[in-house]
């Protein structure tokens, strides 16, 4: 697993918060995950599509030199009857090939549109021209092998086949963005890798977390009125008692205390206040001397 601690720590916080403010019962998985992954959902939508972009940038003269070389071999086979299955299927190439021109074209229109209010459309469009592309790809790879069987047209065949390989070139890059582990080995796409990598990884990490933590509150609950002087659990701020859930737990399972203290101080200061931070620090400090 490649995702920080660091992030897995501050959504289970906000995961227990939830789970605590609704008076420790169930939370909606489902609406949790759809808020708390939100930004990073809209960001990795939107990189998505600009990489896809990017990566099909000549598709234009690709799709301009298929042209032309497909004018040169329907000029020399005209009125051929025996090329007439062939025709069928090069026809049938070309049409998917059109139908990803367009949804490329589509993807940009959505990614420059400003009256977009959310990265959803752009998201499937991003989801058809891939699927495309893979579909180009592969009707290529079927399509060359038979034009060995029109030594006639040899030369127009070859024409053709090169320009349908260098098409399948930049739509084979395509692939990579349907693979976040194959992505992070892209020098150029790495960034886009790591972070779906890390949007993958994240629900499992805190879940399996939170799930930890949860089961053990009632033996927390305990421990906790024995470090606290003139104050009950109960009074405990739920943003304070979830940092100190989470800590208690890292104790439990070894981390080193002085790295313990030190994030949950931190994540005091960020998520809880300057006056919960020294707080905190007292109570997670007195539980690993315990």
């Amino acid at each position: 697993m490649t995702i920080s601690r660091s992030k897995v720590r501050q959504c289970a916080l906000s995961f227990l918060y939830t789970y605590l403010t609704n008076g420790c019962q169930p939370v909606d998985t489902e609406l949790f995950w759809s808020i708390a992954q939100e930004k990073d959902r809209d960001y990795l939508r939107t990189a998505l599509a600009q990489a896809v972009l990017h990566a099909c940038r000549d598709a234009v003269d690709s799709a301009r030199l298929l042209a032309d070389r497909l004018e040169q071999l329907e000029n020399r086979m005209h009125g051929d009857l025996t090329t007439a299955v062939l025709r069928d299927e090069i026809e049938r190439y070309v049409a998917q090939s059109v139908a990803f021109d367009a949804a490329l074209k589509s993807l940009q229109y959505s990614l420059g549109d400003k009256l977009r209010d959310s990265t959803a459309p752009l998201a499937q469009r991003t989801g058809d021209a891939l699927r495309l592309a893979a579909v180009v790809v592969a009707m290529g790879q079927e399509l060359q092998p038979r034009f060995a069987d029109f030594p006639a047209y040899r030369q127009q065949f070859d024409s053709l086949a090169a320009a349908m390989k260098r098409r399948a070139r930049m739509l084979q890059v395509c692939a990579v963005f349907e693979n976040p582990a194959e992505l992070v080995q892209n020098k150029e796409y790495a960034g886009l890798g790591r972070h779906a990598q890390d949007m993958q990884q994240l629900r499992p990490a805190v879940e399996e977390l939170v799930r930890e933590i949860i089961a053990r509150i009632p033996q927390m609950e305990s421990r906790l009125e024995s470090l606290l002087t003139n104050y009950s659990v109960e009074r405990l701020d739920c943003v304070d008692k979830a940092i100190l859930y989470i800590s208690l737990y890292e104790l439990e399972q070894g981390l080193d205390v002085p790295i313990v203290v030190s994030e949950s101080t931190a994540l005091a200061h960020s998520f809880s206040g300057s006056k919960s931070a020294p707080f905190i620090h007292g109570i997670i400090a007195a539980a690993a001397k315990k």
